[in-house]
């Protein structure tokens, strides 16, 4: 994709994008995870992991409140699905971030996709981005 640096961290099963331009937003970040076919999860359930992410998240870091702007996502469990929640990091120094994070299924497998970026629309491009390709991935057709 132009303008994002793929990294592989050694010792990992995740994919890092880099931005390095300023369509993408400089400094934004995507990275996603591959697991296998997982078709159990709920849009609650999901809610719910997401309150407990947000606690864990902000434990690590003191200081740091992180808030939950939205979460959607498909309702039922027909394939092919999408979880999204919106999230605000606002760090002990009044820096802002803002972050998709998302779980996406399909008939080959499951995956979690996360954009981070210094605005809210950048976040939600850049996951845009990134999920139609994750989604062929995971054989599903791009959703309109």
């Amino acid at each position: 994709m132009s303008g994002w640096k793929p990294q592989r961290p050694n010792g990992t099963d995740v994919t890092f994008f880099l931005c390095e331009d300023a369509k993408c937003g400089p400094g934004s970040k995507v990275s996603y995870r591959l697991y296998p076919p997982n078709t159990t999860m709920t849009i609650e359930q999901f809610r719910a992991s997401q309150e407990q992410t947000i606690k864990l998240l902000d434990q690590r870091v003191p200081g740091q409140t992180t808030t939950i702007l939205g979460v959607d996502g498909d309702k039922g469990t027909k394939l092919p699905r999408v979880f999204r929640v919106r999230r605000l990091k606002v760090a002990p120094d009044g820096t802002k971030e803002y972050q998709v994070s998302g779980v996406l299924f399909g008939l080959k497998g499951s995956a979690s996709l996360i954009s981070s970026a210094d605005s809210e629309k950048g976040s939600t491009t850049n996951f845009a981005q990134f999920a139609i390709p994750v989604m062929v991935l995971l054989g599903l057709p791009p959703r309109q």
